[in-house]
């Protein structure tokens, strides 16, 4: 399947890390499994064949699901008993790499960090976000001494995890995190994308004014928490 493109960004940066496990490929579809999140990715161009892939597939015993086929994300939503679902928007950064801001201090967390971050940040569970810390995958953001935020890398390769703390919003902490985030993708040789759920106005505006490419396609999501 050809998976140049916004809408297929995701699958091309497990296959290129080299952490993708196909299950099924054809002309026009793929069906992977990505060894470090878990994830079981499914694109597919035919609605009655996505779901068809999951049906042959079932006794892997899904626990996450990522699809960019609707008729796929609502058979396993209704089937396999998923606690949480979302649908979301995806961009992809494919500019050079941007200037960083001088007023931010960047350091790798550290395990010692992750009490701070869950209090405030709840997209993901405990256990997740230790993963993330203990793989490098999350940045501290410093102003000073001040700690302004943070932002990471999902599992799967996708940036957000972004988080700035009250008093330092609106002071465009959010852009220089994430243009933080695409000048380390970018420089590993990746090119740098997001998901933003669905309903997230803030998180929208700020990719449309930092001149994202919008994926055509929506992409859903369905897991046990």
């Amino acid at each position: 399947m050809d998976l140049s493109g916004v809408d297929y960004v995701g699958f091309k940066s497990v296959i290129d890390r080299g952490t993708a496990e196909i299950i099924e490929e054809t002309g026009d579809m793929i069906f992977l499994r990505d060894t470090v999140s878990g994830a079981y990715m499914l694109a597919a161009d035919d609605g009655k064949l996505g779901v068809e892939v999951l049906k042959r597939h079932e006794d892997l015993g899904y626990g996450l699901i990522m699809t960019t086929c609707r008729e796929a994300y609502e058979y396993a939503r209704d089937s396999y008993g998923f606690s949480e679902c979302c649908e979301c928007f995806q961009f992809a950064y494919l500019g050079d790499i941007p200037e960083e801001d001088p007023r931010l201090t960047l350091r790798t967390a550290c395990p010692e960090d992750l009490d701070t971050i869950m209090r405030v940040y709840d997209q993901v569970s405990r256990e997740e976000m230790l993963r993330d810390i203990r793989r490098g995958a999350v940045m501290m953001a410093y102003d000073g001494g001040d700690l302004v935020g943070f932002m990471g890398e999902h599992l799967e390769g996708s940036l957000g995890m972004l988080y700035v703390f009250p008093k330092f919003r609106r002071k465009g902490y959010a852009s220089a995190l994430e243009n933080a985030g695409f000048a380390k993708l970018i420089r590993e040789g990746r090119t740098p994308f997001g998901q933003v759920i669905k309903g997230n106005t803030a998180s929208m505006e700020l990719q449309k004014k930092k001149r994202l490419t919008k994926a055509d396609r929506t992409i859903y999501w369905a897991w046990n928490s």
